[in-house]
């Protein structure tokens, strides 16, 4: 670990020394130069041809030097060869190797200029002592700054791995915002008593970020996968020779095991089965995508998969003898708890030949459901990562006793005037003082809580009570 600490810091003093690092990307981002990586990476390719062939005529020249052989000007064939001094034998050699050098450099650069910059809004404070506001202004935009960069950071590692590195990253990259933000813009700024605030809008490099987060061994997964619960009915019919059914639990434990070796946080079924009611079971089951998304927020699962399993004879003996043929037909579907949506919804087969109808029955459904898994398990990280990491997308924002549509109103102006990142929103109901509305957002769900919880309404405060990636739940309080 000290090693690559060592590393990191060493990029971070080449970034400091260099910073066309940091200014080069803003013209790629231009529409007139966004072909320069095309044409440095083509310039790159002609000066390590250039580079091999200077270094190999500069070589066989000075072979035939050596050999004593001069180029004859009369004979047929030599053409114009001029004669090479030592001295310039040497410096085509130099050439060849600063082309070839060049070569590298200039193919090595497009794959960070390809990164897009990340945009983030954040807020920096700082005290003001002794009424010198200058001062002040400058450290709140230093921790505006380095929110952002915290911000970004956040985005590509783990939760864990802030918590557990947070030291490192502080020294490493939290103190060098310079070498992240391209650019910044202040969008308000204001003293309140004794702090000064300012909110910005940074571009910060993620390219640079990612590349010193990889030297410090901190870039293991770009996103945290979700907890997951699993609720799956499974029929195997059969048994003891009847057209009797039981529930054996392969597809579950299949789906399970599969989930589990990709990394989910998966909820103990055995502590769902024993704390879900029959009648909640039965409207999951049967396609009720609320009751789902309810039950999985009570478990603390941002994602509920749920279906059916069904195993059953194709018919018969097959040729006179004791072995039957069982089919196993196979149903989920992927929920978000936080909006009730479904991300993937699919169906399989499978077929067994066994002697047991019932344990045939299980093969038969384990079959589909390792046919299954994988593509239901991409379906789900393609939208989770979407979801949680995307430039823009929508957050669900519930708001329950209220007294007054007036307070709604309120609440509506602020998302839209004030607060940065608001795209647009979309009122769906307000029903007995409860209101829901879709928010257009170009942020993390959190900052809308914090901002809501800080904000101080006429007559009322809003409190935080449910904050997940695309939900924020709060309460209206009345003030005394």
């Amino acid at each position: 670990m000290q090693n690559r600490e060592q590393q990191a810091g060493f990029v971070l003093l080449l970034r400091q020394a260099n910073m066309s690092k940091v200014v080069m990307p803003d013209l790629i981002r231009h529409p007139v130069l966004s072909w320069i990586p095309a044409f440095a990476g083509m310039t790159g390719l002609a000066f390590i041809i250039a580079g091999a062939i200077t270094g190999t005529r500069a070589a066989g020249t000075g072979q035939s030097v050596r050999k004593g052989r001069r180029p004859d000007p009369f004979r047929p064939g030599s053409g114009r060869r001029r004669f090479l001094s030592p001295f310039l034998l040497r410096s085509n050699a130099c050439l060849g190797i600063l082309c070839l050098v060049l070569g590298a450099l200039f193919l090595s650069t497009p794959s960070v200029w390809a990164q897009p910059p990340e945009f983030v809004m954040t807020e920096g404070v700082a005290a003001i002592v002794n009424n010198a506001v200058a001062p002040a202004r400058d450290k709140a935009i230093d921790d505006a700054l380095r929110k952002a960069v915290e911000q970004a950071v956040g985005t590509l590692v783990t939760s864990d791995t802030l918590t557990e590195q947070y030291k490192v990253i502080t020294d490493k990259i939290l103190a060098q915002t310079a070498g992240y933000v391209q650019r910044y813009k202040v969008l308000s700024e204001k003293a309140e008593g004794d702090l000064y605030r300012v909110k910005i809008q940074a571009e910060v490099a993620r390219g640079n970020l990612q590349n010193d987060l990889r030297a410090l061994g901190l870039l293991h997964v770009q996103a945290e996968k979700p907890k997951v619960m699993v609720i799956l009915e499974e029929k195997v019919m059969g048994v003891f020779g009847t057209t009797a059914f039981e529930d054996v639990g392969q597809a579950e434990s299949t789906l399970i095991q599969r989930l589990l070796a990709s990394g989910f946080n998966v909820v103990d079924p055995q502590t769902v089965k024993a704390n879900l009611s029959r009648d909640q079971a039965l409207r999951i089951l049967e396609g009720d995508n609320n009751a789902a998304a309810a039950a999985g927020l009570q478990y603390g699962a941002q994602i509920v998969i749920t279906g059916r399993a069904f195993s059953k004879n194709a018919g018969g003996r097959i040729m006179n003898t004791q072995l039957q043929s069982l089919q196993a037909t196979l149903q989920a579907r992927a929920i978000l708890t936080d909006s009730a949506k479904i991300i993937s919804s699919r169906s399989e087969q499978g077929r067994q030949a066994h002697i047991d109808e019932v344990q045939g029955g299980a093969l038969a459904i384990q079959q589909a459901m390792q046919r299954m898994a994988d593509p239901m398990i991409n379906d789900i990280l393609a939208q989770w990562r979407s979801e949680i990491y995307g430039r823009s997308r929508e957050v669900t924002l519930v708001i329950t006793s209220l007294v007054s549509y007036r307070h709604l109103s309120a609440v509506k102006t602020f998302l839209e005037k004030e607060m940065q990142g608001v795209r647009s929103i979309n009122q769906r109901s307000f029903i007995a003082g409860n209101a829901e509305l879709m928010i257009d957002y170009g942020g993390k769900s959190s900052n809308i809580a914090d901002e809501l919880a800080n904000r101080k309404f006429t007559g009322f405060r809003l409190e935080p009570t449910n904050v997940t990636p695309s939900r924020v739940d709060v309460k209206a309080v009345l003030e005394k």
